[in-house]
């Protein structure tokens, strides 16, 4: 993981390579607010106390802490590694946002589990699916950290970034305070995904998942979409997408893909990949290695 400070302390984190092996990285983390991207790879954030959490590929987090905790992230092997976070200290953001964005991430906080507890010591978690923007953001901050400008330019387009990035972080992954998802449907809910994830492949409608999960199909759209951050087709388009790419790197076929992980249409397959990616199904495959 490389580092790069910016102005007033905001640390941007940046990871893109072959990871041949796992790995654990034990420390430990000042009160702050972070969001990350993960565009490729996997990752176990582990803390010291509580639950821990494994972010996927096109995955959004968004964390803070309101005191220092222990605990070590996880890098598994999985051919390769491209993460971006920035790092905002509470001292830095307590002007602004600190206190408001601890309360409302702590109001927001879903796990799969849906028990809506605190991981441990004050610190919350918010994930979701990364948006468009979101991968976008990232990308550009890679492209930066790799440059050539001199350090002045580079510092004030990185803190410019980060806090674009934190800002749609927190459009994306917060639901709405106004709307309140009862826990039960907090349950259903995280069904719904466990569902989706698994059986990615098939031609899921919103009213056979409602049924499902035992919700009418109005309370799990706007349910999912407050929890999640995303529409019920957007998510599992992003979970098909995500498992196209993996297979695609093992040499599977462009058409056997396609209809693999659940699409009808291979135009359709063709446009989303490209739209998800910046890069055909094709040359995904042959430059994939």
């Amino acid at each position: 993981m490389r580092f790069h400070d910016v102005q007033e302390d905001i640390l941007v984190g940046t990871w893109s390579g072959a990871v041949d092996h796992d790995w654990t990285l034990r420390g430990e983390a000042p009160p702050m607010v972070c969001v990350g991207v993960l565009l490729e790879g996997e990752v176990s954030m582990e803390p010291a106390q509580g639950p821990g959490l494994t972010l996927r590929p096109e995955t959004t987090v968004l964390y803070a802490m309101g005191q220092a905790a222990q605990g070590a992230d996880v890098v598994k092997a999985h051919g390769r590694l491209c993460l971006v976070e920035a790092r905002f200290p509470l001292r830095i953001l307590l002007p602004l946002v600190a206190d408001t964005a601890m309360a409302v991430l702590r109001e927001a906080l879903f796990t799969l589990t849906g028990d809506g507890s605190d991981p441990q010591d004050g610190g919350v978690f918010r994930v979701g699916p990364a948006s468009p923007g979101a991968r976008r953001i990232a990308r550009d901050i890679l492209a930066a950290c790799e440059g050539g400008e001199g350090p002045f330019v580079k510092g004030l387009y990185l803190r410019a970034k980060a806090l674009e990035l934190l800002a749609l972080a927190l459009r994306d992954i917060l639901p709405a305070p106004a709307v309140r998802v009862p826990a039960r449907d907090r349950k259903r809910i995280a069904m719904a995904c466990r569902l989706l994830e698994d059986d990615y492949g098939r031609r899921w409608s919103t009213g056979a998942l409602a049924r499902h999960v035992g919700l009418s199909e109005k309370r799990l759209q706007v349910g999912f979409r407050h929890l999640m951050g995303a529409s019920l087709h957007a998510y599992l388009r992003s979970i098909r997408l995500r498992a196209a790419m993996t297979l695609l790197g093992n040499g599977q076929s462009v058409t056997e893909t396609a209809y693999a992980v659940g699409f009808s249409s291979l135009s359709h397959f063709s446009k989303a990949f490209k739209d998800h990616t910046g890069v055909s199904p094709r040359e995904w495959r042959n430059t994939t290695p």
